[in-house]
């Protein structure tokens, strides 16, 4: 395929704030070694990319550097009152996540970008969704990890309080903006077949215009590990630790399991919230919890190895990377019945209803309990593994659906 110039669009790109960021870094890289040009326009925080790559700078108020009402007023003083800001003040003090909402209108303000914008080949927004004029659309493709109405409706599923559902309610009202903006955009990719269904329903856009991709993953480091002992350890890696990666089912399955006389341990590799810290106290499991918060890729990579069976309980995944990394490494797992889960687990793992930890602990116990299945599910793994590619891949397969927009096949 010959050189394109490519614009990839995104409101923030950190790959240490999410997986957007990740995301961005991966494709922008890839795409530069298949030999295409790349620039990035991006909001705060700034991706983390090879030099060869121009990274353009959105300006943005910072408003959601903090959640301090006072601070968000100092930063709101500092900046020029024009219309743009004033609307992005009032939206975010009342309680609107603004950042997708305001990033097109100040692109298209951007200098760098008014100078390029015909010279593109391409444009490529990972998930912002915002309102781009047509010179953009025309030539727009979206990457759409997951329907972010997903984490609303798990966030208000997990909050009884009135006024704080209001404020739920309240943060993401952009989501109709997104909806609206939607319905202009000529493709969009998806990571997985139960993420496109979702974006069918929730956006009302047409299943047709959406081609699944599923993400391309490095697995290099992990390698094949064939286990020597059976200790009953298990595994999860929750990253963040919010409602929607369900870690509250497991330690009541653990809890469950100690009931019954089984004595399993469980890693929890990520940030560890609170409620969940006083569940693990009042559950008595303060000696059966190895807690490690974010760890260096190689000390990830050995606490899977030195796990027996890993977990994936989350609510809501529209690609879940560390599933696949423990797939990668030889693991049995057990899988919620949640949204591309099941999918990527394939017959390497076993599905629990994630609403249910007596149903998770059934599934942990007949692991323990039956040798057989736990080889079964390992060589299974072994399979699996095969079915994962690296990014290199993931950039070809988007090269065929940039051909199509640009030779105007969509």
């Amino acid at each position: 395929m010959p050189s394109l110039k490519i614009a990839l669009l995104s409101y923030r790109s950190d790959p240490f704030s999410g997986g957007q960021g990740i995301y961005i870094k991966n494709i922008s890289e890839a795409l530069l070694d298949r030999g295409h040009e790349i620039t990035i326009f991006s909001g705060n925080p700034l991706p983390d990319v090879s030099k060869a790559i121009k990274v353009v700078k959105i300006d943005t108020p910072g408003f959601f550097e903090t959640f301090d009402s006072l601070e968000r007023i100092k930063i709101f003083s500092s900046l020029q009152k024009n219309r743009l800001n004033l609307l992005d003040f009032f939206d975010t003090f009342t309680g609107t996540f603004t950042e997708p909402i305001f990033f097109g209108e100040r692109l298209i303000k951007n200098k760098v970008f008014q100078e390029l914008v015909d010279t593109f080949d391409i444009f490529h927004d990972n998930q912002s969704i915002s309102s781009y004029p047509q010179t953009v659309l025309k030539k727009l493709i979206t990457t759409l990890h997951h329907p972010i109405h997903v984490d609303k409706e798990i966030d208000l599923a997990n909050e009884k309080n009135f006024f704080a559902r209001l404020s739920i309610k309240r943060w993401y009202s952009f989501l109709n903006f997104q909806k609206k903006n939607l319905a202009s955009v000529k493709k969009i990719i998806s990571p997985s077949a139960s993420s496109k269904n979702d974006i069918c329903n929730y956006f009302d856009y047409p299943s047709k215009n959406i081609s699944v991709i599923w993400n391309g993953i490095n697995l290099d480091d992990c390698k094949f590990h064939q286990r020597e002992k059976f200790n009953s350890n298990f595994v999860t890696i929750i990253s963040s630790d919010v409602p929607m990666k369900n870690l509250k089912t497991v330690l009541k399955a653990i809890c469950l399991l100690k009931q019954d006389g089984l004595n399993a341990k469980l890693t929890i590799i990520g940030d560890l919230r609170e409620e969940n810290k006083n569940l693990i106290n009042n559950l008595g499991l303060a000696n059966d919890i190895d807690y490690k918060s974010k760890l260096p890729r190689e000390e990830l990579i050995k606490s899977l190895y030195n796990a027996d069976i890993g977990i994936a309980p989350s609510s809501y995944e529209g690609f879940g990377f560390p599933l696949v990394e423990m797939i990668a490494t030889g693991l049995p797992v057990i899988v919620s019945d949640k949204a591309s889960l099941p999918e990527l687990a394939g017959n390497a793992g076993l599905i629990f209803d994630s609403e249910d930890s007596n149903d998770l602990k059934n599934k942990m116990n007949e692991l323990i309990q039956n040798k057989s299945l736990r080889y079964k599910l390992t060589e299974n793994s072994k399979l699996r593994r095969d079915d994962f590619f690296g990014w290199d891949e993931y950039a070809k397969k988007l090269e065929d659906l940039y051909e199509e927009i640009i030779s105007g096949n969509i």
